[in-house]
């Protein structure tokens, strides 16, 4: 009956004006499945016994735990007679709660990541890859976007605007694409793909254009953090706000950084700058913002100087994916854990990759394109955490580097394929 009752609300949904309803969107949440369970089990009291004898826990299994809310957990699941005599399902009490912990910042001796702590929906979401430049050197308007099912990419509609070394983000299911360089002069605007209209449109523009920027979100807000033009590097960072479509300042970084690398990270959400020129050298130091207090504060240094690294965040630590050092594009990877303020190498890429872009989904780091410092690539590569290692996955159509990439959230389906991609985008190699 709960689960009819599911299933009508779904239906209903889906009948709205404007509403799709992916796969991914109709399976229940871990709360329903929890209560489902009970329910079933408390109209069949004749299966007790099948319970009692441990059946219990492998019916729990199906349920993670960890996902679900610390309310519920505790005012629920763990009150639950029948889970407090069992000592597996004990077991997976204790685990969600070590999660909660090892979210919050505690120390969590030999916690690690299981299927039960990653959500069902992380498969959802659309890689998209923009702009960019790759050999012609001519920037590109062009994005490709990545089907995960299929292991291969194809083209969306065009940005309004020519884009290298462009910062891009998403946020509430759309894309933004921020600065950059149109092959002419540096560019402030900012315009956002919309999956639902699968059209740009042209928002505020950012009070200092510049190229070499980076985008991070906290809960809504987008930072755009440092960059350079042919001038000089900046340790400028601007805020917008999507609702008044409207930018405003915010504290700089101690330290100028062009091509740098960003990403929120932690349930107290700082956003980390990485790397990137002060306009003499690249850099391994690392800053993070704290916007409640509006400052910017040194944390560890990495292992290598990196500038035009890609940055992305998987299972609670930072990842820092190739970029130049003084003298040429990096292979090595970093990954940073912010409970232990501590960096460690992990497997190298397969190939050098400087003005690398990079995102986290379906639990694996994308590394798109970039310069392996003797052609531009369109190769693509993911790394696997448990495996500790990078593999080839399905490519670009055009080589290019200084490309953003990020993940939507919208469903690969809602995007129109528009075929081979504008005529006038030169052959990169």
């Amino acid at each position: 009956a709960i689960h009819s009752n599911h299933a009508k609300q779904l239906k209903s949904k889906e009948k709205r004006p404007g509403n799709r309803t992916s796969k991914a969107d109709c399976e229940p949440d871990g709360s329903f499945v929890f209560e489902a369970h009970e329910a079933w089990k408390d109209f069949h009291n004749s299966l007790r016994h099948f319970y009692e004898v441990g059946e219990l826990c492998d019916v729990t299994l199906k349920v993670r735990l960890p996902l679900l809310p610390v309310e519920f957990l505790t005012g629920t699941v763990a009150k639950e007679e029948m889970i407090k005599g069992n000592l597996s399902c004990r077991d997976l009490m204790d685990e969600a709660r070590n999660y909660h912990l090892h979210l919050s910042n505690k120390v969590v001796l030999d916690f690690e990541y299981t299927v039960r702590t990653i959500p069902r929906k992380h498969t959802a979401g659309v890689l998209f890859c923009v702009g960019g430049r790759g050999g012609s050197g001519d920037p590109f308007r062009s994005i490709e976007c990545y089907s995960i099912t299929k292991n291969s990419w194809f083209f969306g509609p065009e940005m309004n605007s020519r884009r290298r070394h462009v910062g891009v983000i998403s946020v509430g299911g759309k894309v933004y694409a921020v600065g950059g360089h149109d092959g002419n002069e540096h560019l402030g605007n900012m315009e956002m793909f919309d999956p639902l209209t699968n059209k740009w449109m042209m928002k505020a523009s950012m009070n200092t254009k510049r190229r070499g920027i980076a985008l991070a979100a906290l809960g809504g807000p987008i930072y755009a953090i440092g960059g350079l033009d042919d001038n000089s590097c900046f340790n400028d960072v601007e805020r917008y706000d999507i609702e008044s479509d409207s930018w405003s300042a915010v504290a700089p970084m101690n330290t100028p950084r062009g091509g740098v690398g960003s990403v929120a990270l932690g349930v107290r959400n700082y956003v980390y700058a990485v790397g990137g020129n002060d306009g003499v050298a690249s850099l391994s130091s690392v800053e993070r913002f704290n916007p409640h207090l509006n400052k910017w504060t040194e944390v560890s240094e990495m292992g290598q100087r990196r500038a035009g690294n890609g940055v992305s965040k998987l299972n609670g630590c930072l990842y820092v994916v190739g970029g130049f050092d003084d003298n040429s594009p990096l292979s090595s990877v970093e990954r940073f854990d912010p409970r232990m303020h501590r960096w460690e190498y992990v497997s190298e890429l397969t190939t050098p990759r400087g003005g690398v872009g990079v995102a986290t989904v379906m639990g694996r780091v994308y590394a798109v394109g970039g310069h392996n410092g003797n052609i531009y690539l369109n190769t693509v590569e993911a790394f696997e955490p448990r495996m500790n290692r990078w593999e080839l996955v399905g490519s670009v159509s055009h080589c290019r580097a200084g490309a953003g990439v990020a993940v939507c959230s919208s469903h690969v389906s809602q995007i129109r394929d528009v075929g081979q991609g504008s005529s006038n985008v030169a052959n990169c190699m």
